[in-house]
């Protein structure tokens, strides 16, 4: 009775519904608004325009949040500043990518969720690292996070790692000579790329590394929620996070972790290994070679070993006949490649096939193509013992003469002796027989209709087994099959050079070339003739144009003198009120060109904007071209992607196009006053250097109060805000200041309109406060001021705009503050 109890029990606690919450987790959730911390790691995880978390992760996270009711708030978080998040308790939750489940004293890794392809990147004029070896001893970048480097540290000791704090930093090292390459995963890149317009990087897809997990990591001090994420991520089916995983990947760029059952991890922990059979002897598919599994079915257990997380113990046999023997005693719980058919269902079941190979006839080069196998009447053809496709091609080609043989080499060598017509096997078995041995002596004379399929045959008492390698055979990548064939079987060509052909060619260039000389010799006469006939004309040309030219002197002369004494008498018959009004529009107008060439003395700063902004959708789309071979390559090029990146790229000419409207606006000389927004154009010239101001980490904090419109030029102010806050840029630069911030404020005060522009760029020496606004004075290098974009200023406030402009050190900084009389306004 005890033991009908106990076994209640545990078939209790293995199929218990491990996502139903704890009344303590639900008042835990009830009574808490989970902090998610989130970093630029796109697709998994990222912040999108409307600043909504995104990305795989953040999918997988709302399922749970969903299910579960959990308040959430979104915090954005620097790479390199997640421990300091947790210490902190900045952060309570955040999705990470790291190379294993490492311990942490910050906190806690939920189960893996996917796993994202690592490969090297290098410049795109790098022609010297092609395999590992070209990076021995080399320094590569790699973005610094909990746990991400330390086992390529241990597999790749002779490679010197630079730790990074994000990929900005990573790609600059690479682009100036700092490192030889960047470990990165492409899915990550590709929008960094994309949105930095950064183009001269190339992937090298051969040298890739264990790739990147991702883990939901929880605060440590906070178990409950641990307990909540786990639960919820058990909670989601398969379907949910398949449709999840296509949404973002492409297959061969990330792949999901084997997921298995309650009951299937159970079964694995109790096991401990797995006994597997294989054909001793039968390249490249598998053999048995100093007591280890080698070839291309070896690879797919090596994976599927990996995956599991339990060995593979082989059972060795002496031919293909014993291992389906001892697949038949239970000696073997696998058989690591083998077709299905109807006998062997007695005693194995089977998975999916993984490998197909068509199935070809081999005879020899004398033997023209066979269209149809069904003519070979009487013809004796040899074909394996025991093999699956020996029965079925008795039974669809009886005219035939079949021949058991022992072993695919015998049977060849008996082609090649004479002994038999033709040999059945697989393509890749031919690959790899020519590639050894029999290129050259024979061919491949026909093709069967039928394919061998093979697949991992499982004993057929082990129904748990079976459902793991469907899963594991379920999990194989395009990727991983493209690699493995590609170590296996590569059939070499060799050619006899043809010397007859050879000294042909030789003999028809050598003749051109004679004829080139030839011509080139006659050519050199005629052209030192027509030279010197050229000589006698110019010498010619020379002294008639000396000629000409002092006449033509003598007649300029005379008509200056003339010019000049009509000049005198004209200037004397002018009214002397007509000469002040000249004198004054030509004040207003030297004026007006001094603006335009304060605004030109700022047109490299602007020049630089344009360019900081054009660069981004110029790289994207390179990007994108990049993109779309890659794609074609891999066979993945359709329609919807082709429209995709049609949208993308006029989206990206169309801001390109606007960029350079809002550049020459600005630029554009007032003609006329008009009505404008204050707010409005305070907001237009951030807008202008808002990218140039963020490269360098700047931050501008606007607080504008209610809206004021004014009548006047909307240039000239929008040139008097650029000049005070392009100085404050200055400061911080020379100063070094850390966490720069430019404080923009508005209020209305009485009869004004006051605007406050202050800085913590250490403010200006107090003995220069009362000349920043003289012309020409400035603190800058000769090559960095012309000393009149505050002289300019002081101008434009307070002649044309009848207002105020003054300056005061505050702490840390300087305030410039600019008065306008309301007088002239109207509220909008």
């Amino acid at each position: 009775m005890k033991f009908i109890v106990f076994i209640f029990l545990v078939f209790s606690f293995l199929y218990a519904d491990t996502s139903v919450l704890t009344q303590k987790e639900k008042e835990w959730i009830k009574n808490n608004t989970v902090k998610v911390g989130i970093t630029d790691l796109y697709p998994l995880s990222y912040l999108n325009k409307e600043y909504q978390k995104d990305g795989f992760a953040n999918d997988i996270l709302e399922l749970i949040i969903k299910k579960y009711q959990i308040k959430t708030r979104t915090v954005d978080v620097n790479q390199g500043n997640i421990e300091f998040a947790f210490e902190n308790g900045e952060i309570d939750l955040i999705p990470l990518v790291n190379n294993s489940n490492a311990k942490s004293k910050f906190g806690s890794y939920s189960s893996e969720i996917l796993q994202v392809n690592r490969i090297l990147f290098v410049k795109q004029d790098n022609n010297s690292i092609e395999t590992f070896d070209d990076i021995k001893n080399k320094k590569v970048a790699i973005i610094n996070q909990p746990g991400s480097i330390e086992n390529i540290r241990k597999k790749h000791p002779d490679i010197t790692i630079l730790e990074t704090n994000d990929m900005r930093e990573s790609v600059e090292k690479l682009l100036e000579g700092s490192v030889s390459g960047i470990i990165a995963s492409p899915i990550i890149i590709q929008r960094f790329l994309e949105e930095n317009l950064t183009i001269g990087l190339k992937a090298m897809p051969l040298i890739s590394f264990e790739p990147s997990n991702l883990y939901l990591f929880t605060n440590k001090k906070k178990p409950e929620l641990y307990s909540i994420i786990e639960k919820g991520l058990n909670s989601i089916t398969i379907k949910e996070e398949k449709e999840i995983f296509d949404k973002w990947f492409l297959k061969d760029l990330a792949k999901l972790p084997l997921k298995l059952t309650k009951e299937e991890l159970a079964y694995l922990e109790k096991k401990k290994s797995i006994n597997m059979c294989v054909d001793p002897d039968w390249m490249p598919f598998e053999k048995i070679q100093n007591h280890k599994h080698v070839g291309i079915a070896a690879d797919y257990m090596k994976d599927f070993q990996k995956k599991l997380g339990i060995p593979f113990d082989l059972i060795e046999s002496q031919n293909w006949t014993q291992s389906l023997d001892y697949v038949k005693k239970r000696n073997c719980d696998i058989l690591a490649l083998v077709m299905d058919t109807e006998k062997r269902r007695e005693y194995m079941n089977f998975t999916k096939p993984y490998i197909t190979a068509p199935l070809v006839l081999v005879t020899k080069r004398t033997v023209t193509f066979i269209s149809d196998l069904k003519t070979l009447k009487d013809k004796k053809i040899g074909i394996q013992k025991d093999f699956a496709y020996n029965e079925i091609i008795r039974k669809n080609y009886p005219n035939i003469e079949i021949i058991n043989q022992e072993h695919l080499r015998n049977g060849l060598e008996k082609v090649e002796r004479g002994e038999l017509f033709g040999q059945v096997t697989t393509h890749l078995n031919v690959a790899y027989a020519f590639q050894e041995e029999f290129y050259g002596s024979l061919q491949i004379s026909g093709k069967f209709d039928d394919e061998w399929k093979l697949s991992v045959g499982v004993r057929n008492d082990d129904l748990i087994l079976l459902n793991i390698f469907n899963k594991l055979v379920s999990s194989i990548s395009e990727q991983t099959t493209q690699k493995i064939m590609n170590d296996w079987v590569s059939v070499k060509y060799e050619k006899v050079f043809d010397y007859e052909l050879f000294w042909k060619v030789t003999a028809f260039f050598v003749f051109i070339l004679l004829v080139i000389l030839y011509t080139y010799m006659l050519q050199r006469r005629y052209i030192k003739k027509l030279t010197r006939v050229k000589d006698e004309i110019e010498m010619l040309n020379s002294t008639l144009e000396k000629k000409v030219q002092i006449r033509t002197q003598e007649l300029e002369l005379s008509n200056k003198e003339l010019k000049f004494k009509t000049q005198e008498l004209e200037n004397l018959n002018d009214t002397l009120d007509s000469r002040i009004k000249e004198e004054i529009n030509n004040r207003k107008r030297q004026e007006q060109l001094l603006i335009q060439q304060s605004k030109l003395a700022e047109m490299g700063e602007m020049i630089s904007m344009i360019a900081h902004q054009w660069r981004q959708p110029l790289s994207a789309l390179s990007t994108i071209i990049q993109n779309i071979h890659l794609r074609y390559s891999l066979g993945k090029l359709d329609k919807d992607y082709i429209e995709n990146q049609r949208v993308l790229s006029n989206a990206l000419t169309e801001k390109m196009s606007t960029t350079i409207e809002d550049f020459r606006n600005f630029f554009k000389p007032n003609k006329e006053k008009h009505l404008f927004s204050i707010n409005d154009t305070i907001n237009q010239t951030i807008f202008l250097i808002d990218d140039s101001f963020k490269s360098h980490s700047i931050k501008i904090d606007k607080q504008l109060s209610k809206d004021i419109t004014i009548y006047g030029f909307e240039s000239e102010l929008s040139q008097v805000l650029l000049n005070i806050i392009k100085n404050s840029k200055d400061a911080f630069l020379d100063n070094q200041v850390e966490n720069p911030l430019i404080r923009i404020l508005t209020k209305q005060v009485e009869t004004h309109i006051k605007i406050l522009i202050s800085d913590n760029a250490g403010g200006i020496n107090e003995s220069l406060l009362d000349k920043i606004f003289e012309p020409y004075f400035t603190t800058k290098d000769s090559f960095n001021g012309t000393g009149l974009g505050l002289y300019m200023s002081k101008i434009i406030i307070e002649q044309n705009m009848r207002g105020e402009l003054k300056v005061k050190n505050i702490k840390d900084g300087v305030q410039f503050t600019i008065y306008i009389p309301i007088s002239k306004l109207k509220k909008r």
